[in-house]
């Protein structure tokens, strides 16, 4: 009688498809390392709102200079989404998943050594170029390699993780302040510890095994699935991801996304993922002032507490995803913010305990649905187009957060704090509107059959 494992288990077809795989420790080591990147974007993000108030004297900037290194890492994310998507979806995810993190700890170490402003607003756009190149990479990897049930949790915990690097970039710059006079060199190098922790984790991670069927690799990829999903996976409906390849490579993708008809699934998820991060990124920029302006004292420690509750609402986003569905979720968070912002401008201002929570209660509802930022272009775009897909709505988000940001202090002035909140509610209602008409259901669809519903 033969062994368990040997022959006879060799040559047992496969019972299950990609979609409906178990999970296996993995599946749970890969979402794992996969955080790591956005880890590392929020981290290197929020580090610099520590230090800048330290860099400005030492480097003697004035305040063009210091707009400019703040804007920059904005504007290098645009540029990485729309740059890197199309590169990952012809070069593959594996190679650019761990030369992304390299680029992380070599740009983020190289900022201890800076003279000059200049050189800080080099380094600080490259940084941010690699930034916007991890979110079409961690997510597209991410989303090919786990099975259908797991996919949602575990693109929103992309955000959880993003959330977390934030935070806790906030402390180690809070720790660091009392180095000396270069602490704030410390703290903007600090970036590459993590960042070279989770260069060496990812890199055995093997190459997703629907970007290469994509690419006519198919023996490839089922060495992939027996190596690394088990022989009771099967690798059949990898043949479908070569059926439907066209001629996109490279950035000539950008428009393979429009000729091949999805152009509504681009519309769609730049247009929430705007409405979304515009209206939270510049409050979040400028919450304190604004807390300020409603009568409220103490608003470095309301705005860290009401940071807290935004990362629970992250962590709730990513409970209810599979439960909720992904449209109930959107529509239901974008409804909330709006009455959020809605309360915040017409009740009294006079209660500080009222606005700390409607503050509280707009990021918190804000950061619920931001997971599908993540969830959302990851679906709904096939495999040789899914990093492109991504990488456009990526760029797309970044002139709605840095227009925003660059805009409010000029709204607050003619507008004041109210009618700035006024312009937020309008363009977090469009957002509700778009959801309501053009979100889709995805989560009891596979992987295939979710991106070919444009």
């Amino acid at each position: 009688m033969p062994l368990p494992g040997t022959s006879s288990d060799a040559s047992r077809p496969p019972t299950t498809s990609l979609d409906d795989a178990p999970v296996t420790p993995f599946h749970r080591r890969l979402v794992a390392v996969a955080m790591g990147g956005p880890f590392c974007d929020g981290y290197l993000l929020g580090v610099m709102g520590v230090a800048l108030s330290l860099i400005t004297p030492a480097l003697k900037l004035d305040t063009l200079w210091s707009g400019l290194i703040a804007a920059s890492v904005l504007v290098g994310v645009f540029l990485g989404g729309a740059i890197f998507g199309p590169i990952t979806d012809r070069v593959g995810r594996h190679l650019m998943y761990v030369l992304n993190l390299a680029a992380f700890a070599v740009l983020s170490a190289a900022q201890f050594f800076v003279t000059e402003a200049w050189q800080l607003l080099v380094l600080r756009l490259l940084i941010g170029i690699a930034i916007g190149a991890d979110y079409p990479i961690a997510s597209a990897l991410t989303t090919e390699l786990v099975p259908r049930r797991m996919r949602g949790p575990a693109l929103s915990g992309l955000v959880v993780a993003w959330w977390v690097g934030y935070g806790l970039s906030y402390w180690v710059g809070w720790a660091l302040l009392n180095v000396g006079d270069d602490s704030w060199r410390w703290m903007l190098a600090s970036g590459a510890i993590p960042a070279v922790i989770f260069f060496f984790m990812r890199t055995g991670i093997p190459e997703s095994p629907r970007w290469l069927a994509s690419r006519g690799r198919v023996e490839e990829a089922r060495e992939v699935v027996r190596r690394h999903l088990g022989r009771d996976v099967s690798a059949e409906e990898l043949l479908s991801e070569g059926q439907d390849q066209r001629g996109g490579s490279g950035l000539g993708n950008l428009l393979e996304v429009f000729r091949r008809g999805y152009a509504v699934p681009v519309v769609f998820c730049s247009l929430f993922w705007i409405c979304q991060v515009a209206p939270a990124f510049a409050v979040r920029s400028f919450q304190p002032q604004m807390l300020e302006s409603f009568g409220v004292t103490g608003t470095i420690g309301a705005s860290a507490l009401i940071t807290t509750i935004a990362v629970v609402g992250t962590a709730i986003g990513l409970l209810v995803v599979n439960w909720m569905g992904r449209r109930p979720l959107l529509i239901s968070s974008f409804l909330c913010v709006t009455v959020s912002l809605v309360a915040l401008i017409v009740l009294p201002s006079h209660l500080a305990i009222l606005i700390v929570a409607l503050f509280a209660a707009f990021q918190f509802f804000e950061a619920a649905g931001s997971g599908l930022q993540f969830v959302y272009p990851s679906e709904l775009f096939p495999t040789d187009l899914r990093a492109t897909g991504v990488g456009i709505a990526t760029a797309m988000s970044r002139v709605g957060s840095a227009s925003s940001t660059f805009l409010l202090p000029m709204a607050t002035t003619d507008l004041g704090v109210r009618g700035t909140l006024a312009v937020g509610a309008l363009i977090t209602l469009i957002g509700l509107l778009v959801s309501v008409f053009m979100a889709p259901e995805t989560k009891h669809l596979g992987l295939v059959e979710a991106s070919s519903r444009a």
